[in-house]
Order: C-alpha cells, then sequence, then structure tokens
C-alpha cells in the first residue's frame, strides 16, 4: 500500500488512447498541469477554464488530461474545450475504469514538464496562480512547492506550519521541517503542491484501486525533498462534490469498511523509512506524524459509533470494541509513538479536547484503564 511501492511497473499508458492534441511542443515544458477526470462534467469545464486562461500568457507550459472512462460525457466536453484553444494539451483515455491510482499514474508518465501539478478536476486555480509558480521557481528551483487553498465560501487553509522559507531569498533546506509542518496541518493532498519530476524517479507511484492514494505517496516524496518553498497565499479554489471519497467515507449511518482500512494502512512503511532518512532529527517529526495519525484514528472510531459499528448492528458493545481496536492495532503499527504516548503529550500541553478524544477512543479500542501521569492545565 505505502507509495514507495505502489503503483504501475512499466509503461503508464497501459490501456489507454490518446485523444486528441493542440498547439505545438517544440520544446520541454517547465510545468506540466496534469487533470484526472471521472464523472465531473458539472465541474470540469470550469477547472480547464481556470487553467486555459492562465496558459495563454504563459510560454512551457502543458495541460494533460486523463478520462479514466467516464460514462456522464466528461471526455467529450474536455475534447470539445481543448478543440477550441491554442495551447499545449492532450486527452487521453482509459479504455475502461481503472481508478485514481492508475489515473494519476498515466498522468505521470505522459507529463514531460520539469514540474508537475496534479489540479483535480473539481477544483480550480485561482488568478495569477501559473505566474507566481513560475516566479518561485525560477528566483529559487525548490523540489516542492506548497500553496493554500480555499473553499467555497472564501476561507482560506494553510497547508504548511511555520515559515514560508523565502525570507532569507533561498528555499527551505530542511527535510525534517518540510514533513513535520505539513504533517502539522493535516493536508497530504498532492494538489496543494507541486512537485519536481525526479521526486518520483522509478520507484514512487501512487497505488492501484485504493482511495487515500495521496496519503500513501505525498509522504514519501516529502522525505525524498531536499529544498521546498512555501507559498502562502491560495493558489487553488477546493469545491466539494456529495460523489468525493470523503463525503462517502463520512456518511452517516454508514461505515465504509473498505475505505476506512484503506486510510488505515496508508502510512504502512513509512515509520521506519523516516528513521532511516532522518535518525538525528526525529522527535518534532515523530510527533507531528503520530499526532495526524491518532487523529485519523479519533475519526474512524467516530465513524464507527455514528454508525452503530461495520453494519453489525444487534451484535453489541463487544463487536463495536473488537472493531476499534483492530484499527488500533493496524494504526499503531504504523505510528512513530504509540497512541497513548500521544495523549500523554496532549495533555501536558494542556490540549484537553483532543487529549481527551483519543483517550475516549483507545478506551473504547483497548478496554482497559489508561494511566495518564500528565498535569492538566487549560487547552491552549
Amino acid at each position: 500500500m505505502m507509495g514507495m511501492n505502489a503503483g504501475v511497473a512499466g509503461d503508464g499508458h497501459a490501456g489507454c488512447v490518446g485523444a486528441c492534441a493542440s498547439g505545438e511542443a517544440p520544446e520541454r515544458p517547465w510545468l506540466s498541469i496534469l487533470v484526472p477526470v471521472y464523472n465531473v462534467r458539472p465541474f470540469v469545464e470550469a477547472c480547464l477554464a481556470s487553467i486555459i486562461a492562465q496558459m495563454a500568457g504563459q510560454a512551457g507550459v502543458e495541460l494533460v488530461i486523463v478520462d479514466d472512462c467516464s460514462t456522464d460525457g466528461s471526455a467529450d466536453l474536455c475534447r470539445h474545450i481543448l478543440d477550441d484553444c491554442d495551447i499545449d494539451s492532450r486527452l487521453l483515455l482509459h479504455e475502461g475504469n481503472r481508478g485514481i491510482g492508475v489515473t494519476r499514474n498515466t498522468l505521470l508518465e505522459a507529463a514531460r514538464g520539469d514540474y508537475l501539478w496534479f489540479v483535480d478536476s473539481d477544483d480550480m486555480l485561482l488568478p495569477g496562480a501559473i505566474a507566481g509558480l513560475r516566479d518561485v521557481v525560477l528566483a529559487h528551483e525548490p523540489d516542492v512547492v506548497l500553496c493554500d487553498y480555499v473553499r467555497e465560501k472564501g476561507r482560506p487553509f494553510a497547508t504548511f506550519c511555520g515559515r514560508s522559507g523565502v525570507e532569507s531569498g533561498v528555499p527551505m533546506q530542511c527535510t525534517e521541517t518540510l514533513i513535520a509542518g505539513t504533517f502539522a496541518r493535516r493536508r497530504l493532498h498532492a494538489w496543494s503542491k507541486v512537485w519536481r519530476r525526479d521526486l518520483f524517479g522509478d520507484a514512487i507511484r501512487f497505488p492501484e484501486g485504493a482511495r487515500f492514494e495521496d496519503v500513501a505517496t505525498v509522504p514519501w516524496l516529502l522525505l525524498g525533498a531536499k529544498s521546498f518553498v512555501y507559498i502562502a497565499q491560495p493558489w487553488i479554489y477546493y469545491r466539494t462534490r456529495k460523489t468525493s471519497i470523503m463525503a462517502q467515507l463520512n456518511c452517516r449511518g454508514r461505515f465504509d469498511r473498505c475505505g476506512n482500512d484503506e486510510l488505515a494502512v496508508a502510512l504502512q512503511g513509512f515509520s521506519r523509512a523516516l528513521a532511516q532518512r532522518l535518525p538525528e532529527a526525529r522527535s518534532r517529526v515523530d510527533s507531528a506524524v503520530a499526532e495526524f495519525w491518532a487523529r485519523e484514528f479519533v475519526k474512524i472510531v467516530k465513524r464507527l459509533a455514528r454508525s452503530g459499528g461495520v453494519g453489525m448492528q444487534g451484535k453489541g458493545w463487544s463487536a463495536f470494541q473488537a472493531e476499534a481496536r483492530r484499527y488500533r492495532e493496524l494504526m499503531e503499527a504504523s505510528s512513530p509513538q504509540s497512541f497513548e504516548a500521544v495523549m500523554r503529550a496532549y495533555l501536558r500541553k494542556g490540549r484537553i479536547v483532543r487529549g481527551g478524544a483519543l483517550a475516549l477512543s483507545l478506551a473504547v479500542a483497548m478496554p482497559r484503564r489508561i494511566s495518564v501521569n500528565a498535569e492538566l492545565s487549560p487547552e491552549a
């Protein structure tokens, strides 16, 4: 499941046919904008319009779209949009539905740019995003560029906890800071980051047939990065869909066991690789990763509670406990710190609400008395 080993080997275009290309591409582009499409007809036109409007004044940018065998006419709409514009673009079609992981891998293999920006087809690029990115790349050539985003009501969301990385005129060159700051903000999506293509190499691909492909892949890309720039301004307009993965996962009254299982194993192997890559700079990174993972565990237990268990109404409290315990064992095995250690750290820092929520989830998952030796102070 982990991003380092998951994905396709060989030709990423297998099962894919080219649909159309527009514009001439005599030189290697500096940026590839990569858009996966599947049954998003109500959203994709605005997404592509937000990209194409900015490409008109930017040399060296290509747009690559892969349609994953949509059934709602999304591919035809994309073809019509590209036919009407003069930009460096390609539309590729999967011959069968392969899933988001394979679709992103197809995009990755098709891309020619030095930098890769995965833009979800239900989101939009905000005005000035490509120009702003170009300025950063020309000035600093970082491995990763992180940006913020806004949601429908205009509320901004930060994707990184820390300095922007350009105050001194050079990009930040600290993998520990990059990983800790990203996990602290809990924004492990691929689309809020622009990646130097070399980070993927031959080994890192998105996992096939699994949801939460970002959680399984982004940490490995961060681990391989040596420099980054964080732009503390929104470049992405994030739109929600009722049919999105997260919307389905959080559906009240229904527990998606398969989806939650895929999340629970998404970080397999990462803490071990982290210890090998950063043996002398672990405390802050370990805490950020463990807190992120513990909060995901709490959310799974809450979903279990809201749904009455995994379709096991009538099976009783013991069945609910057993399922929560199973998730604890799965997830704690991938955490650099035990969840009880995370809980005690929360309480020492006065973060009573989070510490209490984790303590309750642990009590459900492991029905024994939890020892807490910590001074309790008001939540910061």
